[in-house]
């Protein structure tokens, strides 16, 4: 299925409707695009904290995670992001319970996946960290997910396009409060388990790269 994704930008329309045939012929044909798809934010993550840095508001040092710490939240990132899908999967699957064409759960999942391309792809945006970059990152991923939505619920969800609005708007709000709770989870067990120390500042990362030779030798 990952070869739907570039029809999502330019023939949303029949990209849903090839993702529905595909799903009803090959149920887990969606697991290679969450599984690898959710590698991306992940791995910028890793590079974001440990090797870009990012400077927190109203200062201009940099900070960076340590190695360790930075490799924890990519692993906490990937699992949010498979974590989500599932979840949303089975809040679709909830929201049309009165619908004649209740998606079974599979169908639900592969549905959010797709769904969460758009968030998969804005991930690059953790390659550099700063507040110019991620500020209107966020907004637009989150933009065209919701069109997405809209536009995947009657042609894959067989649904009409009047109602599509009316349960568009209830998977939105349900997904939300998935989307904060899972993140806020694996955020809050990342921390609990991240290793002492794991923020550095621009100095402290240098010496212990070796850039800035040590200091206080003993004199002679």
């Amino acid at each position: 299925m990952i070869r739907h994704v570039p029809g999502l930008f330019v023939a949303p329309r029949p990209t849903w409707t090839r993702i529905h045939e595909d799903a009803e012929h090959h149920p887990l044909g969606f697991l290679p695009l969450l599984l690898l798809g959710s590698l991306i934010p992940a791995l910028c993550v890793y590079y974001g904290g440990a090797v870009a840095g990012w400077a927190l508001f109203g200062s201009e040092e940099r900070h960076y995670l340590s190695s360790q710490s930075a490799a924890l939240l990519a692993v906490a990132v990937w699992l949010a992001f498979v974590s989500n899908a599932v979840i949303m999967g089975y809040i679709v699957r909830w929201v049309l319970f009165r619908t004649p064409f209740r998606p079974p759960a599979l169908h639900g999942i592969a549905f959010a996946t797709f769904l969460s391309v758009p968030f998969m792809l804005g991930g690059l945006a953790a390659l550099y960290p700063e507040r110019w970059v991620l500020l209107p990152v966020i907004p637009l991923v989150g933009l065209f997910s919701v069109i997405q939505l809209y536009y995947g619920l009657p042609h894959f969800m067989r649904l009409h396009q009047d109602k599509a609005y009316f349960y568009g708007a209830c998977i939105i709000g349900a997904g939300m409060l998935a989307m904060i709770s899972v993140g806020l989870f694996y955020l809050e067990s990342w921390r609990a388990i991240a290793p002492p120390g794991g923020y550095q500042n621009l100095e402290e990362q240098r010496q212990d790269e070796g850039f800035i030779p040590e200091l206080g030798r003993q004199a002679r």
